[in-house]
């Protein structure tokens, strides 16, 4: 396969990306999956030759990962790539040396799906969302269609821009003291039950307009009603599973945002900070409307330039600590999984990341149904939450690592039916 379009020299992780290497295991694959089902056949042959023609355009995904003495890296892989057959379950472990012939991602298909899962440590939601636009595109174009511009499809020759492969944490790095702080551990659903490592989903389809008009009734946006019925879900599985209130512990849900706008980069590698909203129900029972509140006020307070470049200069500092710097990576990667386990998974309840609307060009949306966005879970958070909109519709995905319990899922569907809102159920787990 010819590839000459830009060559990437050997590239350091993105600040954001370096705890992802140090801290997969098997019940934390950090990987997340974009999807798009069609309304005509995919061909896998055609699928192939639109990947190897778009991947030109990318040449920051076509990497493969290494161990380093100090630090993981970056280096061009020019190994043929491949697409999949699909599988029932997402965001499974890619094998970095075997899982994808050293691609840090892998492109799968069913005859009418076309999906991309990325290693974390590659890109976010927003970046592997334009690769899975242009991807799709450029198959369209294959197949006999005209695909209108849109700035979020990029073309196979189309000039690379040099920002596209920056860290663009270190350029809006500002040195503080004191940045290191960390908030006690939160509520997790340890509700005694089998897990398995393949990936349990639930998916709801809710019609964009209710949700937007059940959001107005509270002066909320989309996201920010989402988290409170979460919230409130996540309230009542506490209630339920900790039968002494003395041992309760505050629900904190950590909800990613994409900071290119509001710092003006367009950066394709990681470039989202996560703001953790909660309430403490060692205070007591929230009522709804006093979630509403207490969401509204955290969110407004936290998604602003001056408090997320403290967590900035949190997560640069971190990385040019003496002691982590100069660590060999043997001794780095459990130091790392420590700052993981103190700073991530242990201090929030669960993971909420929405890509909100995605918009399509003509060509293109008249052949895309539907657009799915799963997260992995994790060993302690055992089930994430996911959101993406299109055609009118907003579709929440639930992953879950435990095979035979549901009573979150039920808990948050059952509320948002309660409330009015057309909630269109489906799921993987009778699947095998």
């Amino acid at each position: 396969m010819n590839r000459k379009h830009q060559r990437v020299e050997p590239i350091p992780l993105d600040t954001s990306a370096l705890i992802y290497p140090p801290t997969v295991a098997k019940y934390n694959s950090n990987v997340f999956r974009l999807s798009m089902d069609l309304h005509i056949k995919v061909n896998p042959y055609r699928l192939k030759t639109a990947l190897e023609t778009i991947i030109k355009r990318f040449p920051y995904f076509a990497l493969s990962l290494h161990d380093g003495f100090f630090w993981y890296y970056l280096s061009e892989n020019t190994k043929p790539l491949e697409v999949y057959k699909e599988h029932s379950f997402p965001c499974a472990h890619i094998d970095r040396k075997r899982g994808a012939n050293g691609y840090l991602f892998k492109v799968f298909y069913t005859d009418h799906r076309i999906a991309v899962e990325f290693f974390h440590a590659v890109t976010d939601g927003t970046g592997g969302l334009i690769f899975l636009k242009s991807l799709v595109a450029e198959y369209l174009r294959l197949s006999g269609y005209t695909v209108k511009e849109d700035p979020q499809i990029f073309l196979p020759d189309d000039k690379v821009r040099n920002e596209e492969l920056e860290d663009s944490f270190t350029r809006f790095y500002k040195p503080l003291k004191s940045v290191f702080a960390t908030d006690g551990k939160a509520f997790h659903h340890n509700a005694v039950a089998e897990m398995s490592e393949k990936v349990q989903a639930v998916s709801a389809v809710i019609p964009v307009d209710q949700l937007k008009e059940r959001a107005k009734v509270y002066g909320l946006t989309i996201t920010e009603y989402i988290v409170c019925e979460i919230l409130d879900s996540l309230q009542t599985l506490q209630e339920q599973y900790v039968k002494n209130p003395k041992r309760y512990k505050p629900i904190r849900l950590s909800v990613p945002v994409n900071i290119r706008k509001l710092f003006h980069s367009t950066s394709l590698r990681n470039f989202t900070l996560f703001i953790v909203v909660g309430i403490d129900v060692r205070l007591g029972h929230y009522g709804f409307d006093e979630i509403v509140k207490t969401v509204f006020h955290q969110v407004r307070d936290s998604v602003n330039e001056k408090t997320l470049s403290l967590q900035i200069s949190r997560n640069v500092a971190g990385r040019r600590l003496p002691f982590i710097r100069y660590a060999p990576n043997l001794l780095k990667r459990p130091l790392m999984k420590l700052f993981s386990d103190s700073y991530g998974d242990a201090t929030y309840s669960s993971v909420f990341s929405n890509l909100g609307n995605v918009t399509l060009p003509d060509g293109m949306k008249e052949v895309v149904e539907r657009v799915d966005f799963y997260l992995a879970p994790s060993k302690v958070n055992k089930f994430s939450l996911s959101g993406v909109g299109v055609n009118g519709n907003v579709i929440i995905n639930v992953t879950s690592f435990l095979t035979d319990n549901t009573d979150f899922e039920r808990t948050l569907f059952t509320s948002l039916v309660e409330k009015g809102l057309q909630v269109e159920i489906s799921s993987n787990r009778d699947k095998s």
